[in-house]
């Protein structure tokens, strides 16, 4: 099929949202279809699905005055569907990736819009009042008008029948994939470090609640086990950096900045443990990439976290630092044989979550359209 794939926004490379715009994009192309990338400013088809498929790429930009995110939205809200109509004939359907920022007026094309979480309404004060007035507003009425609405989650689907009050026949769930290669699977790996991988966002993140449930450790089994914060910084960083400089271990906590490409298969190399304390995700990429490098994990246990964890990671109240630091505690001082075998768990269930099978979900969502 010939389909026109919005990738806005794509925050640069540096969050959830462009690790999925990279990662359908890809998986599209490489089941054979023909792509046409919706890109803002300053992206390229390079930076979506890599130079190599970029050669066989189209791209249509958005304008360079939509660098402001409302601009943005509203010329993807209002303009970006009179685009499509004009060259309705050289598509056969369209795919939004953040269909949770931005969405249509209307749909000239059979579309697909993907919903990863809707973080703005367990969230107070996560965005501005008027940001909050479109989320909660604005995009769900418009969203809704989308051909297939995509959940990344079951979680996440519960929240759009709660919140959006999305019909359940309206609504797919197909769970997000892998962004490991197949040599990354059942590493053993001889690191120590507990790692976390977010933007460095407060409250939204957790990670000051982390950083406090870290401090309670014993300083010996601190020691042994640094926390690793990687990230760029977001809202209210600052936040963060000063529980940080507070916490009775602050020498053993670690911000080596966003890190992508070999550097984050290094950092994974000097990982023995994973912690994930969001406060709410629509999926959790990296709690499935710490399962498939062989890395035992501890996570919140509301959501999509407490749905993608199963039985594998050690699970806690994302509101507690008693709760996250008892969790660090059983993770850290669990037997050898414990250990082995939650990771064992994690590497088959990993398994379960393929790129190729989302995209494949899409393309047929699109297909039943046309």
């Amino acid at each position: 099929m010939r389909l026109l794939v919005s990738a806005i926004p794509f925050d640069g490379g540096k969050s959830g949202l462009s690790v999925y715009a990279r990662e359908v994009a890809s998986a599209l192309f490489d089941r054979g279809h023909s792509l046409t990338l919706v890109c803002e400013p300053g992206t390229d088809a390079a930076d979506v699905v890599g130079a190599e498929r970029a050669k066989s790429v189209k791209t249509l930009h958005a304008p360079r005055w939509t660098r402001r995110p409302i601009l943005s939205m509203a010329w993807h809200l209002f303009v970006l569907p009179f685009a499509i109509a004009r060259r309705r004939g050289d598509f056969d359907g369209f795919v939004i990736c953040a269909a949770n920022r931005r969405v249509c007026a209307w749909y000239p094309l059979p579309t697909t819009a993907t919903v990863h979480d809707l973080a703005n309404f367990h969230i107070p004060g996560k965005y501005s009042r008027s940001r909050m007035f479109y989320l909660a507003h604005v995009l769900p009425f418009f969203a809704k008008r989308a051909q297939r609405l995509v959940a990344v989650s079951g979680a996440t689907k519960a929240d759009m029948a709660k919140f959006w009050h999305c019909r359940d026949e309206d609504v797919t769930v197909l769970y997000n994939g892998l962004t490991v290669g197949e040599k990354s699977w059942s590493w053993r790996k001889d690191g120590n470090n507990i790692l976390y991988i977010s933007r460095i966002e407060h409250p939204g993140k957790n990670h000051v609640r982390l950083i406090e449930a870290y401090g309670r450790l014993p300083r010996e089994l601190a020691e042994a086990h640094h926390l690793v914060l990687v990230g760029s910084d977001w809202k209210d960083a600052e936040a963060v950096h000063a529980a940080a400089a507070a916490s009775p271990h602050s020498d053993l906590i670690k911000f080596p900045g966003f890190v992508a490409g070999e550097a984050l298969e290094r950092t994974w190399s000097e990982t023995g443990f994973y912690v994930f304390p969001s406060l709410f995700e629509g999926f959790g990429l990296s709690l499935v990439e710490a399962m498939a490098h062989g890395v035992p994990c501890a996570c919140s246990n509301n959501g999509s976290l407490g749905e993608i964890a199963a039985d594998v990671a050690v699970t806690f109240d994302p509101e507690s630092v008693e709760d996250i630091s008892a969790a660090l505690t059983r993770l850290l001082t669990e037997s050898a044989a414990d250990r082995s075998a939650r990771i064992e768990r994690g590497i088959a269930h990993a398994r379960k979550f393929s790129w190729p099978d989302h995209a494949a979900g899409i393309e047929r969502l699109i297909e039943e359209q046309r």
